[in-house]
């Protein structure tokens, strides 16, 4: 649950997430603590104004909690980039703050204060590559009892996210916030108050509802203003412009830093005494040209050296306004000066406008950077960037990110078909000019396009869940697009209506491979490498679905584009097809049918009757061999049982049905028979997320639980069973089992003691076992036991047990099990109540181990 905090309560105790399986709430003393924020919305100042206090002020009580700045012994201040390059925090404080102690005199202070001391480390974002001592300091192997607290703009830290006890958010100035400062800023510039009336009645206007402004553009514009004024750094440039030009006329972010960036060139003009022309050629695109360069390096300051590559004088650079001149001091080395921002976001701006008028550099800065990057890490930058693009380099531009986007070579997948395959044909042909839009279109094809573009890059990053894969057995060297026309001078007319169009089709990450490895690795596929395109067989397809598909084909039908698509494009050879959750299932079912396919995988999570009328003849196919159907609604069995309770020619089965505790009598009848087909390989009963540590148990019937456990020990075709069932569930004797498991997953379940015995003899037994994960036990002697059963389990290769009852008392059994799985690669203890010591010998024992164990404690 979110909750508003005072800067006094950064460092007071709190209650800690409920710990998963065991549902309880951990009294937690935060000792890494995260605060993300937005650039402009007060990270750095957050840290400042603690390291000032800290220095400054003593503790006179009226903090509101304990412990509070004050109570720190020892508090440390630095940026994550002052850590880059040193090996140990003695060096870097040394280097960085106490120039005059010596290192031994830093770590003796550190040591005697450990538990006292605060790190505060600014700016994550600028300083995290390459610094293997912030990651250290972050996960506690270095100064563990010490605090940090860490900055960062969001989306940087993935995965040691899990480090922190707190994650904070900054989310800027609220209404009277914002009023003060407007109030304080004009006391502080000598300025008359009456010279801000209109921010300030823009501000106490704040809290009305959007839509009590009349649509005009004055209101439209005073909405704009309103919004960003909530960001600290915002409110200040348009208080440092209303003092020189009053209230600027601006919609967006890139606008005011535009306003800022002429306000400054104005002032350098007055003061070098040299024309407006002037200043922006000799000085501003040099500096936007180093910005770029300084940006891809992931800095925010210039050196000497820099501004000599492109010979402008540093002076110039000083009495430009942009940058100001810090020296730093080494106790090794000679001075060196360095060129900074007055703030990151004015480097990206800079680099930013540099990137639009030299579009040839975003090919290669793209190369280098995810889709995951691009949408999380670089998103102030390209917001920037996009705004400063029209016209035809607007498209240009576009083409660029489309290209590098809408495939993904190293996985073989399409993202955000088919609307990025018909963007990229659409962006070809406006940049060969055969469609030209109209003056009046272009802002609205713009906005729609960028909303394509954000889907796409968002998508490239997503290959895990809501896909397609379609394996061809071969290609068809035939394959010919349709005879679908398109008269180009009345498609420019459409453009905006057609990218409406693509906004609302479904959004898939579309995988295409080919089965047969002549062909799959072949460079010469037919001959539709017309544009280039060398290699695999991807590179093939990704022609053929990107150039070969006339953009009126998806008018006929958006549900049935994937079919044309496939058909006209690659042939109808079809082996293969799997549908895995997201939009654009009616389209994968379209596409499927008359496909001679072997094996058909789909997840029914959105089936509905539509779908329900395709399916019998998608499962008269005669050569289909392998069918899996997962999360299947229990309102649907009556009639999907049925049809596939006949399927007598599968040589795999897989049926995973959602919420069975709605399954009716006549349901169960038919999946036993089913079951008694023996055609499954793995079985899951109960509802899972995808994360073990999250899961939904499901009740089932007295029937079906006797079905169940009469029909499961005689399914000798599976390898994989998965238990997620409320309440009870009596395990068969071993003597009734004719299993040979590779993988057994029990979630959280109460067993009779009976029960459990019949449960450890069939582990024992199942000695094929190359995966198990078992929850809460809840009893010692039942744990020890199940220790003693793993044991036997040689093959083991990950091991799984979520038990709170793990603690220090049972770590010498627990070690002697592990010692004896000689192939275990990993290892998870989740929700146990290990010591410190308790963790520190299992990771001892993984480290002296012959075979490599990951091990998650």
């Amino acid at each position: 649950e979110k909750k508003e905090i005072h800067q006094d309560e950064l460092f007071a105790p709190h209650q800690e997430e409920k710990s998963s399986s065991a549902m309880r709430l951990k009294p937690c003393n935060p000792k890494r603590i995260l605060v993300e924020g937005d650039p402009g919305m007060g990270k750095t100042t957050l840290c400042q104004n603690l390291a000032f206090r800290w220095g400054h002020e003593e503790c006179t009580g009226e903090c509101k909690c304990a412990p509070c700045v004050h109570s720190w012994t020892l508090v440390v201040y630095l940026t994550a980039a002052n850590l880059k390059g040193f090996t140990d925090i003695h060096t870097a404080i040394r280097d960085h703050l106490l120039r005059e102690s010596s290192i031994e005199e830093v770590k003796a202070a550190l040591k005697s204060s450990q538990s006292n001391t605060l790190f505060i480390i600014d700016s994550y974002d600028e300083g995290c590559t390459e610094n293997v001592l912030l990651r250290d300091l972050i996960e506690g192997r270095v100064y563990a009892n010490a605090t940090l607290l860490l900055t960062s703009r969001p989306n940087y830290l993935q995965d040691l996210k899990k480090e922190f006890h707190s994650k904070l958010s900054t989310n800027g100035f609220n209404r009277e916030q914002k009023r003060l400062y407007v109030e304080r800023f004009a006391k502080s510039k000598k300025e008359n108050e009456s010279k801000f009336k209109g921010l300030l009645n823009l501000i106490n206007d704040d809290e009305l509802d959007d839509d009590s402004w009349d649509d005009d553009d004055e209101e439209l514009h005073r909405q704009h203003i309103r919004s960003l004024c909530s960001n600290p750094l915002h409110l200040a440039i348009i208080c440092l412009l209303i003092c020189s030009d009053g209230l600027p006329n601006i919609t967006n972010r890139t606008e005011l830093y535009k306003s800022i960036t002429k306000f400054l060139v104005k002032k350098a003009s007055e003061r070098m005494h040299r024309p407006l022309e002037k200043i922006e050629a000799d000085i501003i695109r040099s500096i936007c040209r180093l910005s770029f360069e300084a940006y891809k390096r992931n800095e925010v300051s210039l050196s000497k050296v820099d501004l000599e590559k492109v010979d402008v004088k540093a002076d110039d650079v000083l009495q430009s306004g942009f940058l100001t001149k810090k020296v730093k001091v080494s106790l090794l080395d000679d001075p060196v000066e360095r060129f900074s921002f007055s703030h990151k976001t004015f480097l990206e701006y800079l680099a930013a406008k540099h990137l639009a008028q030299t579009p040839d550099d975003l090919k290669d800065c793209l190369q280098t950077i995810t889709g995951l990057e691009w949408n999380n890490k670089h998103n102030s930058f390209q917001s920037f960037f996009m705004d400063l693009l029209h016209g035809d380099s607007f498209v240009e531009a576009s083409l660029v990110i489309m290209e590098r986007f809408t495939f993904s070579l190293e996985t073989n997948v399409f993202h955000n078909f088919p609307a990025s395959c018909l963007l990229l044909e659409l962006l070809r042909h406006l940049q060969a000019k055969t469609i030209i839009l109209s003056a009046e279109m272009e802002d609205e094809f713009k906005e729609k396009c960028l909303s394509i573009i954000d889907r796409t890059h968002g998508y490239s990053f997503h290959d895990d869940y809501d896909y397609i894969i379609i394996t061809f057995a071969t290609i068809s060297q035939n394959a010919k697009p349709r005879d679908i026309s398109m008269n180009l001078d009345t498609e420019a007319k459409h453009v905006v209506g057609y990218l409406r169009n693509l906004e609302k089709c479904p959004r898939i990450n579309l995988m295409i491979e080919c089965a047969d490895e002549s062909v799959a690795n072949e460079s010469s596929v037919a001959d539709a490498m017309q544009r280039g395109l060398q290699g695999s067989f991807f590179n093939y397809a990704a022609n053929q679905l990107s150039s070969n598909i006339p953009l009126a084909s998806y008018k006929e039908d958006p549900t049935d584009f994937l079919r044309i698509a496939l058909e006209q494009g690659l042939g109808n050879d079809i082996q293969d097809m799997e549908y895995e959750g997201g939009p654009g299932l009616q389209s994968f079912m379209r596409a499927a049918l008359n496909k001679p396919l072997k094996m058909l995988k789909m997840y029914l999570g959105e089936f509905d009757s539509v779908y329900l009328e395709m399916l019998p003849k998608l499962l008269s196919n005669p050569q289909l061999k392998i069918l899996h159907f997962s999360d299947i609604m229990s309102y649907y069995l009556n009639h999907l049982l049925p049809l596939l309770s006949r399927l007598d020619a599968l040589d795999e089965l897989y049926l995973h049905i959602d919420y069975m505790s709605n399954m009716e009598s006549q349901d169960i009848q038919y999946y036993e028979q089913i079951l008694k087909m023996n055609k499954m390989q793995k079985l899951t009963i109960g509802r899972l997320n995808g994360d073990y540590r999250v899961y939904y148990h499901v009740e089932i019937s007295d029937e079906l639980k006797s079905v169940l456990q009469r029909t499961i020990p005689t399914m000798t075709a599976l390898k994989e069973i998965e238990l997620c069932v409320d309440e009870s569930f009596d395990f068969w004797s071993s003597a009734e089992d004719h299993l040979q498991l590779e993988s057994f997953t029990l979630h959280w379940m109460s067993l009779k003691s009976d029960s459990f015995d019949n449960l450890r003899e069939l582990i024992e037994k199942w000695t094929n076992l190359r995966s198990l994960h078992i929850e809460i036990i809840q009893n010692r002697v039942h744990l020890l036991k199940m220790f003693a059963a793993i044991a036997k389990c040689q093959m083991l290769n990950a091991l799984g047990i979520h038990e709170p009852g793990i603690g220090d008392d049972v770590i010498d059994p627990l070690l002697e099990m592990l010692k004896s799985l000689k192939q275990l690669e990993s290892l998870k203890l989740w929700d146990n109540n290990l010591s410190a010591d308790g963790k520190q010998k299992i990771k001892d024992l993984a480290q002296q181990r012959e075979k490599l164990l990951s091990v998650d404690l």
